[in-house]
């Protein structure tokens, strides 16, 4: 050949691994496609805003897989998202590592409904890879590619034990905040993210009742919720202040005083758990026993789910029956208060 020719096919020879490397560099990747969920890039159904939590989920999922891919030595991409992985990842988090997290080592072993949550993100994340044309890998579909939640062991607080606890009288202004705050979130069925974070626009009068009328910040829906009579004791407890509630704290600190609150107020019955040992009832009570509290109360006194469903804002009867927080010595207990009140209908039918 000539000098000329030889020249450009040893120059392309000799370039094709850079020229490789270019091509490689600017094509998608997975990791490239969760940077972009949890940049908040990749919105949801209809457009609609991801929340912070979410994409925090987000980031979790891809410090996960980042772990995965470095101690295993299993390259993560869309080709290689198959069952085989599926496997190998589950079994990787269930049996628990060591990383590296803000300059220490931590150990990391998850718990089922964590290594679920990854699972339900990944599959996202696929959806949209293949909906963008970046793979034709469909293996996360498969039926196997699943893993299955555990039943978490929450509580709920009755009708009257939520008044048993606001009228309950405490010589701490810091609990007594607590308190009435828990109480108010009982009352309205909120997230605490919203429950504690009421506007003074938030409360609108319509007619001669007042509502709290409110975007919630998980779901963006805006949700009406009438206000309870003691919810109306707490807004003229707390006038002085623009919203009428009681001041916010951090959820952290607000989960440590509401199971002082509890425990003082007398919540001490001892819970029957399926995933942990029993603990007395104050142990168990958190910001987001709140709002369960508030769904299964309702449920209990015969509210169609579907218009508690317009309340709380949730968009399926799937996700609300999560909040339902009946075990089964709950349910044997309404059946037999069924059974004799079925009973006593029939002997009276008998006598008359």
């Amino acid at each position: 050949p000539l000098p000329g020719t030889l020249r450009k096919y040893l120059t392309d020879f000799l370039n094709q691994n850079t020229e490789q490397a270019e091509l490689d560099k600017n094509k998608p990747t997975l990791f490239n496609l969760i940077d972009r969920f949890i940049a908040g890039e990749i919105k949801g159904k209809k457009g609609k805003e991801k929340s912070k939590k979410t994409c925090d989920n987000y980031n979790a999922t891809k410090l996960h897989l980042q772990d995965f891919e470095r101690i295993k030595k299993y390259k993560i991409n869309f080709e290689t998202i198959t069952l085989d992985f599926f496997d190998s990842y589950t079994s990787f988090l269930n049996r628990g590592y060591t990383t590296l997290r803000d300059g220490k080592n931590k150990m990391v072993k998850s718990k089922p409904n964590t290594i679920a949550k990854d699972i339900r993100n990944l599959k996202a994340f696929m959806n949209k890879a293949v909906s963008f044309g970046y793979t034709n890998n469909l293996a996360y579909k498969h039926d196997n590619f699943s893993f299955g939640e555990e039943e978490i062991d929450a509580v709920y607080i009755k009708e009257n034990e939520i008044e048993k606890i606001f009228r309950f009288k405490l010589n701490n202004d810091k609990l007594e905040n607590v308190k009435d705050l828990f109480v108010f979130g009982c009352l309205v069925g909120l997230r605490f993210s919203d429950y504690s974070n009421v506007k003074p626009e938030n409360i609108i009068e319509e007619g001669s009742d007042l509502f709290i009328k409110i975007k919630t910040k998980k779901a963006g829906e805006t949700v009406y919720i009438p206000c309870h009579p003691i919810v109306l004791e707490i807004f003229k407890k707390y006038k002085s202040n623009p919203n009428k509630l009681p001041k916010s704290i951090s959820v952290q600190k607000f989960n440590q005083y509401i199971k002082e609150v509890c425990m003082l107020a007398g919540l001490t019955e001892t819970k029957r758990l399926t995933t942990q040992p029993d603990k007395p009832l104050y142990e168990c009570v958190s910001s987001h026993t709140a709002r369960r509290s508030f769904a299964t109360n309702l449920f209990l006194e015969g509210f169609p789910p579907k218009e508690i469903m317009k309340i709380t804002g949730h968009k399926t009867e799937e996700s609300f029956n999560k909040y339902i927080r009946l075990t089964k010595l709950d349910t044997a207990k309404r059946l037999s208060q069924h059974m004799k009140d079925m009973w006593d209908k029939k002997l009276m039918r008998v006598v008359a």
